[in-house]
């Protein structure tokens, strides 16, 4: 009996401490109020187009709390809500370079039931340099490097075991998609870090060739074009057709119903919505609407690369047409949303100036051409222009060089491209220009460059 009592009466105690631990707890949450955490990295140091999430700890009225979150300087952006704990905020345009920014959040009532946040959330970020990412082969290797532009040396981020043919970085500068022939005479697609030595296969391709991939870029799909192997070794390949890997859920489908479509080099409009590919075997270029389910065809058979203007609405492409005065390479232009489309350049040229490389700024008035420097010169030259007014400057035309490729870094600004000397022993080089610059700056050799922001 008195070893009943004992037991009661350590169960009475052991239930009162609890409830006292209890109300303490809610004493001290209530005290406390609501608390929010952050994904930015200890270092403040983020990616030009970091989304920025923060966490409460507990749910919050979404209104309320999205009326204390501020970012200084002011950046295009907007909040978005991914349940009632957690928002973000997705920069539009990319955060800028050497510049410090704050992001606050102030402190007031953020729920319904009024509770608070009473402690003030304040940090501080800069955004990182941009890397540059290319190829380098040679009788050893055919690997993926990348180097900074402070003259520290490059860095590999693929081994020698496998050997690269193309590849994409993705807009946040993140990862890199490339492309590796396979054992069974295929081509797969690969995935490696910013950080590299940690390359993966991504989809593993058989006997078909999955090449020129293409990373949208809100970074949630690749497009890239697609050969099926024929019944046999012995047979050919089948014609290309453009595909859609979905990074997240693992689809991977084509991207037409209609087998008849076929497709090479795709290319995202900015906002990830719109795609287009060239038809070799049509001589046109496909583009579909992936919002709307709407297909649009425009004339084209240079195969050469496509523009789109930064708000997704307009296209820059060439075309080859017989005029008056005999072949004539063009660039048309292309109004989307107006249903409207115009030669910019070339129906009137005295002579083929083999208009190709064409890229545009995220920046609306600036956009660059290469073409050939002179009726009987086989180099090309690079002339940044507004395409609104066809008024612009040359800015590579070193003599015995060719230029193409063109990259613009995701401000606007400096331009990564592919330049080679005409004369003496093939050597592919990288070459940088930015305001300022009267020629070229030589960074190192290498193939295919791109920004790896």
């Amino acid at each position: 009996m008195k070893f009943r009592w004992n037991l009661d009466t350590a169960a009475g105690s052991i239930l009162g401490f609890l409830a006292v631990l209890v109300s303490l707890v809610v004493l001290f949450g209530a005290y406390a109020g609501v608390r929010v955490s952050t994904n930015l990295p200890g270092d403040g140091v983020i990616a030009p187009f970091q989304t920025i999430k923060l966490t409460f700890s507990e749910a919050v009225d979404f209104e309320m709390a999205s009326s204390l979150i501020s970012v200084d300087p002011v950046l295009d952006g907007y909040l978005e809500w991914i349940d009632a704990r957690t928002v973000q905020f997705v920069p539009i345009r990319p955060f800028e370079l050497d510049t410090v920014y704050k992001m606050t959040l102030n402190p007031d009532v953020v729920t319904a039931a009024g509770r608070e946040l009473k402690k003030g959330y304040v940090r501080e970020f800069t955004v990182r340099d941009p890397l540059v990412v290319y190829l380098v082969t040679d009788a050893e290797q055919s690997s993926l490097w990348v180097m900074d532009l402070k003259k520290n040396p490059p860095r590999r981020l693929t081994d020698e075991s496998t050997k690269v043919i193309s590849f994409d970085a993705a807009r946040t500068g993140e990862f890199i998609i490339f492309t590796a022939a396979n054992t069974q005479g295929g081509v797969d697609l690969w995935r490696v870090s910013r950080a590299g030595n940690d390359a993966s296969l991504l989809l593993d391709c058989g006997r078909d060739r999955c090449t020129t991939p293409v990373i949208s870029p809100d970074t949630l799909r690749i497009a890239y074009s697609r050969e099926a192997s024929g019944p046999t070794p012995d047979l050919p390949f089948g014609s290309p057709r453009i595909w859609l890997l979905d990074l997240q859920g693992g689809r991977n489908d084509p991207l037409y119903e209609d087998q008849q479509i076929l497709g090479y080099n795709p290319a995202w409009s900015p906002d990830s919505n719109r795609l287009a590919s060239f038809d070799g075997l049509t001589d046109r270029i496909n583009m579909i609407d992936l919002k709307q389910k709407k297909q649009y065809v425009f004339e084209s058979n240079t195969g050469g690369p496509i523009a789109w203007s930064p708000d997704s609405n307009q296209m820059l492409f060439t075309n080859v047409e017989q005029t008056e005065n005999g072949l004539r390479t063009q660039v048309r232009f292309v109004d989307i949303a107006l249903n409207e489309s115009q030669t910019l350049l070339g129906a009137n040229d005295d002579s083929d100036y083999s208009y190709y490389s064409l890229a545009w700024s995220p920046l609306e008035q600036k956009a660059l051409l290469g073409f050939r420097a002179g009726k009987d010169e086989p180099s090309q030259i690079l002339w940044l222009f507004n395409p609104a007014m066809l008024e612009g400057i040359v800015i590579a035309n070193q003599k015995d060089y060719t230029y193409n490729s063109p990259q613009w870094d995701p401000w606007g600004n400096a331009i990564l491209f592919q330049q080679f000397k005409l004369r003496g022993v093939f050597n592919p080089e990288i070459g940088l220009w930015q305001p300022g610059f009267s020629e070229p700056l030589l960074l190192n050799q290498g193939l295919m460059p791109q920004w790896l922001p």
